[in-house]
């Protein structure tokens, strides 16, 4: 590995973040959350609640509550910002036949992840000290407490998702929307692995908790494992518990397994240069004879002789219409969708038709919007007859007749039997769906950014439809 590579692709790095105004964007989203992140002694919510009751807010609690936020609520977005970010654009036309080692290259592009996600971890802490000045008597201040329970927590996690940037975007596959879903359930499957260990102890049970907070939470108060993360109501009158939360970052193997995740998060670019695949300019994969029938034919030949083409009669129809079939793409898609379609006529709508349909659409119309909000188009659409809000509104419009296309059978079936419920569902989640994605692919000119948070939306999607159904 060479150090002059390293060095060289991580000033590059930083460079471009430093031009970025996402970098900053980020800075502030943890400080102005702490804000509202924090509960005060005496409040009736919290963001983390245990046995029902709200912690007594102290110097550690604070600095777990921070640490707990950005281990598993903005992992994602610190994913999106890598993923889409200013840095997301790479010279690999120049670098791939340079002598470089991609080792080296991977490594200098991980230490300017890690550089900008500690910026934000050093951000957050900052604020979490001085919401301890106001919420706190100052004998009670401790900034060495908060320092700790906060780093401690959220660093093998972020340091995690900068390494798992680069692993998946050092295969071919995984540079598109695959990664995306890869990280979802890598994601979600770190909050449901925590409770594997449950109240063990020990390094081996510390080492299925990579968000890092079973450990202080329920050592805490006595080895408890009933606690809520996100947000819960208090019951009335019910009274603060007192937390030891230093007992839990004290215990037996958790300090050890928080730096064995650091240790795996920093041999994960190692893995990620070796096995760096690299691009295959035109490259065109060959098609099954048995799925032929699943390309679109060969296109006709231009007339020179054609007469010009008139105006529509009514162009927003047509924008609406082409919106439309540029999301549901060639015929393989067409053909997911009239699979869900069908199958919303056997299976119930709002456990598995619905959620199917949906999952579609996330993809439809992400990878549309990520397409359509490109700079250098901007700039072509700005020209049209249409304005780009004109089309951004036909792409809500079409995503939602999408939607309502597949729920099609489903919806007509229960009409007939006066059940409007799966027609206001189909119409409710296209337009949800169809609306968030242009709107956050009009924000970061990138597909990410909206596919990684309807897919989080998805997933509430289909536990809600199971939940009900339940």
């Amino acid at each position: 590995m060479s150090l002059a590579v390293v060095r060289s692709s991580l000033t590059t790095s930083l460079a471009r973040y430093g031009r970025s105004m996402g970098l900053w964007i980020l800075l502030l989203v943890a400080p102005v959350g702490a804000r509202f992140m924090i509960a005060a002694r005496g409040a009736d919510a919290t963001l983390i609640a245990v046995d029902n009751r709200v912690p007594w807010l102290t110097s550690p609690v604070l600095g777990v509550t921070l640490g707990v936020v950005i281990a598993t609520l903005l992992l994602p977005v610190a994913f999106i910002y890598l993923r889409s970010n200013a840095t997301r654009r790479q010279p690999w036309q120049v670098e791939e036949v340079s002598p470089a080692g991609r080792v080296s290259i991977a490594y200098g592009r991980w230490l300017a992840d890690i550089a900008v996600l500690a910026a934000v971890l050093a951000a957050t802490t900052a604020a979490g000290c001085l919401l301890a000045v106001l919420l706190l008597p100052l004998n009670e201040v401790d900034p060495a407490s908060i320092i700790l329970t906060l780093w401690v927590i959220a660093a093998p996690p972020v340091a995690m998702v900068a390494s798992l940037r680069l692993l998946l975007d050092a295969r071919r596959w995984t540079r598109g929307p695959l990664g995306e879903v890869l990280f979802f359930v890598f994601w979600m499957g770190s909050l449901v692995l925590v409770m594997v260990g449950g109240q063990a102890g020990g390094y081996a049970a510390n080492m299925t908790d990579l968000p890092g907070f079973m450990s202080p939470i329920s050592y805490g108060q006595g080895g408890t494992d009933n606690f809520i993360i996100g947000g819960a109501e208090i019951p009335p009158g019910s009274a603060p518990i007192h937390l030891d939360v230093m007992s839990g970052v004290m215990a037996d193997g958790y300090l050890a397994a928080r730096l064995s995740w650091l240790g795996m998060a920093a041999l994960i670019p190692l893995l990620a240069g070796l096995i760096y695949a690299p691009h295959a300019a035109g490259k065109t994969r060959k098609t099954a004879a048995w799925l032929k029938f699943l390309e679109p034919g060969r296109a006709r030949p231009a007339d020179p002789g054609a007469r010009p083409a008139r105006a529509g009669m009514l162009p927003g129809v047509a924008l609406i219409v082409a919106e439309a079939r540029l999301m549901a793409g060639n015929r393989k898609g067409l053909l997911a969708m009239a699979v869900v379609a069908a199958a919303g006529l056997f299976a119930p709508w709002s456990t598995l038709a619905g959620p199917a349909a949906m999952l579609l659409l996330v993809f439809a119309t992400t990878a549309h919007a990520g397409r359509s909000e490109q700079k250098g188009l901007l700039a072509l659409t700005t020209t049209a007859a249409l304005s780009p809000a004109a089309r951004r509104i036909a792409f809500v419009l079409a995503g939602t007749a999408l939607a309502l296309a597949m729920a099609a059978p489903a919806a007509a079936s229960g009409l007939m039997a006066g059940d409007t419920r799966v027609l206001l569902e189909a119409a409710a989640v296209g337009a949800a769906t169809s609306a968030t994605a242009i709107i956050l692919g009009a924000l970061t000119r990138s597909a990410t950014a909206p596919r990684l948070v309807l897919l989080i939306a998805w997933y509430f999607y289909l536990n809600a439809g199971g939940a009900a159904a339940g």
